[in-house]
């Protein structure tokens, strides 16, 4: 079994290699990709073609960027018409997942939890709505009416991992109304600005908008667990490397109590905890699957660090989540592009990697009393003061549109499974919701438009 698993972490690290070590190092493959691109735009392979470009683009290979941005704007600036047959390819021949599979027969449920109204319609004055996770995006064009949707709202798009040249996103490119985009790193940040297209960027993230009223510091009690780990049993969570880097710290401490908090995704617990034996960090390990966010809380509240040790994803809740709790963040340094993010501070954490996970640690637990994460979240970054970003960019485009601007948007707060209200009663925009659903096209013509 030993042999096995040492071979597909084996793999893994190659793949993670070539992936997201030494990129700066990688500006041949994205010329070779390049020539790849053009040949393929030759044969009007042209959804394949872009598709190569995503994925590079996704890299963050030395000058990815711009080989993402000339093939965004050929095929969305320059060529449009090239640009819809794409997205209407990728749109059309999306498969029902899991987890999406209920929508294609049902594209009403998406709304109020995945479709969430912030701001209801008043005469000339427009409302607004949020779609969540990236993976609906698409799915919100292929089954609603987006003319319609888009006369009477603003449209945000929430995304669930970096890297913006994508189908996801770039389709919205070709809607003929404002598409208002969170950004959360600054490489797509500025690839939608000089794609200057009609997506607007809001400089916030999923991260921000936590009900910080279910994660608050804990009154009384010792923290208990010296390691906090939530994160999905998933290959790119890096669980493997993360016993690696804390396995000095065991040496040093084998009373060393490390918490680890899943769900599978495409591994099981039973794979991760192999991993943590065959780094002999296993005695060490209490593993919780399934949990409800009030027993996360409970957790990070027991908790002296969290620790986020993926090299790529979205904009991570759950180190945000411990923050909230009072518990500072070990984050592994170099993650997605690389961004020295203003959140990692003295008073919330520090990056790490493998070599020095340890003293960085050590580092933590001796000035925590100077820390104070709960503080800097409150003050800094959570979904009042990601609302009050989001309105006043909408309100700024909207008044220049000559349009009035009476309301702001309501805040709503996201958990595992959609987005909630943090205050308003799930009722309150009832009629706004009725009346999108009248924006659904029926499902026998969904594909045609």
């Amino acid at each position: 079994m030993n042999v096995k698993l040492r071979i597909n972490l084996l793999l893994n690290r190659i793949v993670e290699f070539i992936k997201y070590d030494y990129n700066h190092l990688k500006y041949p493959l994205v010329l070779a990709s390049h020539g790849i691109i053009s040949l393929l735009q030759k044969l009007n392979k042209h959804s394949l073609a872009f598709k190569v470009a995503s994925n590079i683009y996704r890299t963050g290979w030395a000058k990815s960027e711009q080989l993402g941005l000339s093939v965004a704007l050929y095929y969305f600036k320059l060529n449009p018409h090239l640009g819809r047959a794409i997205t209407q390819q990728f749109i059309n021949d999306l498969p029902p997942l899991k987890n999406t599979e209920k929508f294609f027969k049902q594209p009403e449920a998406m709304l109020n939890g995945i479709i969430t109204v912030l701001k209801e319609p008043q005469g000339e004055e427009k409302g607004a709505l949020i779609i969540n996770y990236s993976y609906y995006f698409p799915l919100f064009l292929r089954f609603f009416d987006i003319k319609r949707v888009a006369n009477k709202f603003n449209i945000i798009l929430e995304p669930s991992w970096a890297g913006f040249c994508e189908e996801n996103i770039l389709a919205y490119t070709l809607v003929d109304a404002p598409i208002f985009l969170q950004v959360y790193e600054k490489r797509d940040k500025q690839f939608i600005e000089k794609l200057d297209s009609n997506i607007i960027p809001i400089e916030v993230g999923p991260s921000w908008f936590i009900n910080h009223n279910n994660f608050v510091p804990p009154t009384s009690g010792e923290r208990d667990i010296d390691l906090l780990m939530v994160a999905a049993w998933a290959k790119f969570k890096r669980h493997g490397a993360f016993f690696k880097a804390i396995t000095p710290l065991v040496k040093s401490n084998p009373r060393l109590k490390i918490v680890l908090v899943g769900y599978p995704v495409d591994m099981s617990k039973e794979q991760i905890l192999e991993l943590a034996t065959l780094h002999k960090v296993d005695h060490n390990i209490e593993v919780f699957e399934w949990i409800t966010p009030q027993e996360v809380s409970a957790l990070q509240k027991r908790a002296k660090v969290n620790v986020l040790w993926s090299k790529f994803e979205g904009n991570n809740r759950a180190i945000i989540e411990g923050m909230f709790c009072g518990t500072p963040v070990i984050m592994r340094k170099g993650h997605n592009y690389g961004e020295e993010y203003d959140f990692i501070n003295p008073q919330t954490g520090y990056f790490a990697d493998e070599d020095n996970f340890e003293s960085v640690y050590e580092r933590i637990v001796s000035r925590v009393k100077e820390m104070s994460p709960n503080l800097y979240v409150m003050q800094n970054r959570n979904c009042q003061v990601g609302t009050r970003i989001m309105s006043d960019v909408i309100k700024s485009y909207e008044l220049a549109q000559g349009r009035p601007w009476r309301t702001d948007l309501d805040i709503k707060v996201n958990d595992l499974h959609g987005m909630a209200y943090l205050e308003r009663d799930e009722d309150f925009y009832a009629n706004c919701y009725l009346a999108l659903k009248d924006y659904v096209y029926p499902i026998n013509d969904s594909l045609k438009h």
